[in-house]
């Protein structure tokens, strides 16, 4: 995994550049820090392959970690922001031959196609509302060489394709058909795809069918498991949707739900306790509501939030947003061949 370090002591750019990153995929991670020694001295031991900065704060302490960070790692490439440019700070920047200047009036939304470009990443998008098995059977029929990052509440995963055929797979716990197959059985997934070519040893050679066979069997042994766990049962959804936190308006994704509470995609830091407010919408009543939901669990994708239902208006939302689902998955069933 890429890391990419972005460095600013504006909060509000630093969230900016930091969200507009993540919210184009998954292959490299992004840090964000603000220009103090703490921050830096806290990330002293990450193998940064990128620094994003910008002019404004390129001061003394910027200047040593750039400096340290290229000493230790020579291929390292460092982008810097600008909103025009003195003689003075175009020389600075020259000093550092792997620099590369944007001027953050214009070229602001090219940072991610440019991160993409220096890290060697040949991006495809990222795809969402479409199963990983579905996604698989689509790749084979074309073909395609690629390796896709799937992501899941709870679940990141890799998968290798050669020409069509999967190859390899690396979960979080798991290597080879293991992880495929732990893959494989998750619901309500995003799909980054990268095209660029990876030399990854093959691991296995199972038909995709067969392992898609293998990997529905799994999930649902893992749901009879489950099923009596719960106070409320789980409902897949796919929906984007606004949410507040701190009087700030944000986008996420809810990717289940049910009476207690959802599982959200996010891309905000946010701490267990904290409370945000979901704007909830279901086209079935023609209706809308806001309802308030704590987090009580999170991961690397998102976090679960427990609904604070206060009236009966929030309640008939969330119940046509599980109708709708229930309909959906039923509509799935009777298209799918025998």
């Amino acid at each position: 995994m890429k890391n990419v370090l972005v460095v600013n002591n504006d909060q509000a750019m630093l969230s900016l550049i930091a969200g507009l990153l993540r919210s184009q995929g998954a292959f490299f991670t992004v840090h964000a820090a603000r220009h103090s020694r703490h921050d830096f001295l806290s990330l002293k031991d990450i193998p940064f392959d990128l620094v994003i900065t910008t002019v404004n704060f390129f001061g003394v302490e910027c200047s040593k970690l750039i400096s340290q960070l290229s000493r230790e790692n020579p291929s390292i490439k460092i982008i810097i922001l600008t909103r025009g440019t003195s003689l003075r700070t175009q020389a600075s920047i020259k000093r550092f031959p792997s620099a590369i200047h944007l001027d953050q009036s214009f070229d602001l939304n090219l940072l991610p196609q440019r991160v993409f470009t220096e890290l060697g990443i040949d991006y495809g998008g990222r795809i969402r509302g479409i199963t990983i098995t579905s996604f698989l059977q689509m790749m084979e029929l074309e073909s395609c060489t690629c390796n896709l990052k799937v992501s899941s509440k709870n679940m990141s995963g890799l998968l290798w394709l050669k020409n069509g055929q999967l190859i390899a797979a690396r979960s979080q716990s798991r290597e080879g058909k293991e992880a495929a197959l732990e893959i494989i059985a998750r619901k309500s997934v995003s799909i980054d795809i990268n095209y660029a070519s990876h030399d990854v040893v093959k691991q296995f050679s199972i038909p995709l069918m067969n392992l898609i066979l293998e990997g529905g069997q799994r999930h649902d042994e893992f749901m009879s498991r489950i099923e009596n766990k719960r106070e409320h049962e789980r409902y897949d959804i796919l929906v984007t949707t606004d949410y507040h936190l701190d009087n700030i308006k944000r986008q996420c994704v809810l990717c289940d739900i049910s009476l207690g509470g959802a599982y959200v995609i996010i891309e905000q830091e946010i701490e267990l306790g904290e409370m945000i407010t979901l704007n909830l919408t279901s086209p079935t009543v023609k209706s809308k509501c806001s309802i308030d939901a704590t987090i009580v669990r999170k991961d690397g994708m998102g976090a679960g939030v427990s609904f604070q239902i206060k009236s009966p208006e929030q309640q008939q939302v969330i119940e046509a947003m599980i109708d709708s689902s229930s309909k959906i998955v039923q509509q799935q069933v009777m298209q799918s061949p025998a």
